[in-house]
């Protein structure tokens, strides 16, 4: 990828983008009645679809437009083999170690008819895009010109951000479980230079996390 002609110019952008990201959702404290709104079956899909998505798709597309350094690319099924058998071994693994997440998945299984369809939706294809843009795009970015040990610190500050951002987990074994599949996500987006293949990686693996909560 192409070298950025001010690193830190360009890395604080990247880190704009996830502050951006975080307090973006904090907007809803403004509506008449937020309280009640926080407490709605409905809460999870309307910050997906009506926040996160416009506010990264918004920032994806100006970053691509002015710096270029994020793109799309293609997608090569036979790069994807490994790393997806490794998140399949990882949410399974998950499935046995992280008994204390109960309560999370109580309060899931209790929404139902529309309010669940489009908390899929957003948990199978708006989390994806939205995450793999801010954590896997932007966050990784932010430290890719400054060297191996550049890469690395960035490789691991965004995978510790994106296990702290699913704050509705308790259990310490399933923060490291889910560190991890950063890690290996930003290995992927490094390894195919393109931002697609771990947005489908991500994808697929959060449609298997839903079908075995229907189950």
């Amino acid at each position: 990828m192409e070298f950025p002609k001010d690193r830190i110019y360009h890395s604080v952008i990247c880190a704009l983008a996830f502050i951006g990201y975080f307090f973006s959702s904090f907007s809803l404290l403004l509506t008449p009645s937020p309280a009640a709104l926080f407490q709605s079956s409905y809460i999870i899909s309307l910050i997906s679809f009506f926040i996160y998505l416009p506010y990264c798709l918004i920032i994806w597309f100006a970053y691509q437009k002015n710096i270029k350094l994020m793109p799309l690319g293609r997608l090569q099924w036979n790069t994807l083999k490994a790393p997806f058998l490794t998140l399949l071994g990882l949410y399974f693994i998950s499935l046995f170690l992280g008994s204390e997440d109960d309560s999370w998945v109580t309060e899931i299984e209790s929404i139902t008819g529309f309010a669940f369809f489009l908390f899929a939706l957003s948990v199978m294809f708006i989390a994806p895009i939205t995450e793999e843009i801010i954590f896997r795009g932007f966050l990784l970015n932010a430290g890719m010109w400054y060297g191996n040990i550049g890469k690395w610190v960035a490789i691991m500050i965004s995978s510790l951000l994106f296990a702290a951002m699913h704050t509705q987990y308790e259990s310490i074994t399933t923060f490291i479980l889910i560190f991890v599949v950063g890690v290996v996500l930003c290995q992927v987006r490094i390894g195919t230079r393109s931002l697609i293949a771990p947005i489908i990686l991500h994808g697929i693996h959060n449609t298997i996390s839903v079908v075995f909560l229907m189950l």
